[in-house]
């Protein structure tokens, strides 16, 4: 039986890939933010796309239009907006072909749409238009952070974005290069460190991953999300002690997340005397505010068993069975604790659906082998 946290960890990875970008623009300056008023309404949104439209394609090109459309499109992402987004962007990139923005703010709209493909177009050139001006601008004896609306599509955020597209495209190893570029050139992007993070997990190195995470901690501590995710990295790498540290301190910033109570009720049961009580009261707060965590409940039921409470196992095993129809572990323990109970026939009900998973698993490997028919030896 896998670990708890290591299960849940695992969806919410998937999760955080589809929405990473999806209301926290990165890196939005104060400015461009100030300069948003918040569409209210489509005729509002439509208008605005019109006028701004035009002031763009009008000749010469107006430098205060492409800062008032930047200012504009980040507007549109942060209401999810994404179509009309990603109209104005692609007007934008017409209009100022070398303003790293217009692409940077399409990729984003567009990996919200889930059209990744066109993404990763858009963010690659990103990249190399942000590195141009990032150029032009040392030689010139400044840098592209002097100019506040320009950090919305800077190198750092431009190599995260491109991170995340590629993670989603199945292409880890170049979403590790990426992260790890926008971390070297801005270590005190929190994205660039919680993209690092996850894309080391991802290449099967947890211990990496949890400095990457110890580092997004550092610089956003009231951020759950990210201490869960440290907490689960160094539970992963083996490093229990560490890992219990960081979910008590998950529970001590954000005590209503049940992930929180979770990983610390988790890691306590593996103990004896009062730390398994104290374990079963953080996995019975957890069910408190979530009773939909399927490991929560089969790990409360276990750890009744081992205390001698096993009547009380009984429901959080049922639950469990019910959240995971497919799984044994739930009718495993319920044959456990109805034999401590006396219940011969009860138990030997739950060995029955045990052995039916399992040979329904079985039977069902077998299809997908024939399916895929016989395989030649090299």
């Amino acid at each position: 039986m896998k670990r708890s946290t290591l299960q849940l960890q695992r969806s919410l990875w998937r999760t955080l890939l589809a929405s990473i970008f999806v209301v926290a623009v990165l890196a939005v300056p104060g400015n461009a933010r100030a300069q948003a008023s918040g569409p209210a309404t489509a005729a509002y949104v439509s208008s605005r796309l019109t006028e701004l439209t035009r002031r763009l394609n009008a000749k010469p090109l107006d430098a205060i239009a492409v800062e008032d459309s930047r200012a504009f499109g980040v507007e549109l992402l942060d209401a999810k907006r994404f179509e009309d987004a990603t109209q104005l962007f692609a007007v934008l990139r017409l209009a100022a072909p070398d303003d790293p923005s217009g692409f940077y703010g399409g990729a984003l709209a567009l990996f919200n749409l889930r059209r990744v493909d066109e993404a990763d177009v858009l963010a690659r050139a990103a990249v190399e238009k942000a590195e141009a001006f990032s150029r032009v601008s040392k030689t010139s004896g400044g840098s592209a952070a002097a100019i506040p609306a320009r950090a919305f599509a800077n190198v750092a955020n431009s190599l995260v974005l491109l991170g995340v597209v590629l993670a989603v495209k199945g292409d880890d190893a170049g979403a590790l290069a990426a992260v790890t570029r926008a971390v070297t050139i801005e270590p005190d992007n929190f994205d660039a460190q919680f993209a690092l993070g996850r894309a080391l997990y991802g290449a099967g190195d947890p211990t990496s991953a949890a400095r990457a995470f110890r580092a997004a901690v550092a610089l956003k501590p009231a951020d759950a999300q990210t201490r869960f995710f440290l907490a689960s990295s160094l539970e992963r790498a083996g490093d229990d002690a560490s890992a219990l540290a960081a979910y008590k301190d998950l529970v001590a910033v954000a005590p209503s997340v049940a992930e929180g109570h979770l990983g610390v009720g988790a890691l306590l049961v593996k103990r004896n005397g009062d730390e398994l009580n104290e374990g079963i009261r953080e996995l019975e707060k957890a069910l408190a505010i979530n009773e939909r965590l399927y490991e929560g409940q089969v790990a409360l039921g276990r750890a009744l068993i081992r205390t001698a409470r096993v009547a009380e196992s009984i429901a959080p095993l049922k639950r469990a069975a019910e959240l995971a129809p497919d799984n044994p572990e739930p009718h495993y323990q319920l044959a456990i604790a109805y034999r401590r109970l006396g219940r011969k026939d009860a138990a030997d009900a739950e060995t029955a659906i045990v052995k039916k998973i399992h040979a329904a698993k079985r039977s069902s490997s077998v299809a997908r082998s024939d399916e895929a028919g016989p395989t030649k030896k090299p």
